[in-house]
């Protein structure tokens, strides 16, 4: 039996349109190890403090739909405050509240935590602090998904 020109073209890229295709579904048929990565950023551009010894908060910062259901991997944050301000600055989760010691840093403190809440700057004026701005408040979140409760480190 003699095949066509057409045939014998087509019998001749089989085997190469057959890899192509199972390259294509081997993705499919292995399990999700690598994190699928995502962040989000906020920005408050003024919170004044007037009252010594009162913690001041700021709006919740809301995270975008894509983060609900991943963890917390890391956060950055920056603000500024008058040279000498005796404020202390807490950055909150629901579950948890880190203390920020400088006014621009990151931390992994929250790693694990839902990445889908809303996180919060919190400041406080020293007992007898003077009224301050805190300005240019910046928070910048990274967020991991999961596979079996565990929190995935990027590599």
């Amino acid at each position: 039996m003699r095949l066509g020109s057409r045939a014998r073209a087509f019998s001749s890229c089989l085997p190469g349109r057959l890899l192509v295709i199972l390259s294509l579904l081997l993705p499919l048929s292995l399990p999700a190890v690598e994190a699928a990565p995502g962040s989000w950023q906020a920005r408050i551009p003024i919170l004044r403090l007037a009252v010594p010894g009162r913690e001041r908060a700021s709006a919740p910062l809301q995270p975008p739909a894509l983060a609900r259901g991943q963890r917390l991997a890391e956060v950055r944050w920056r603000f500024e405050l008058p040279a000498g301000a005796l404020v202390r600055a807490r950055l909150c989760h629901p579950q948890r509240c880190i203390e920020l010691s400088r006014s621009r840093g990151r931390s992994a403190a929250l790693a694990g935590l839902d990445a889908g809440q809303p996180l919060q700057f919190r400041f406080r004026l020293a007992p007898r602090g003077e009224a301050q701005r805190v300005e240019a408040i910046e928070l910048i979140v990274e967020y991991r998904r999961t596979d079996a409760g565990h929190l995935q480190s990027p590599e």
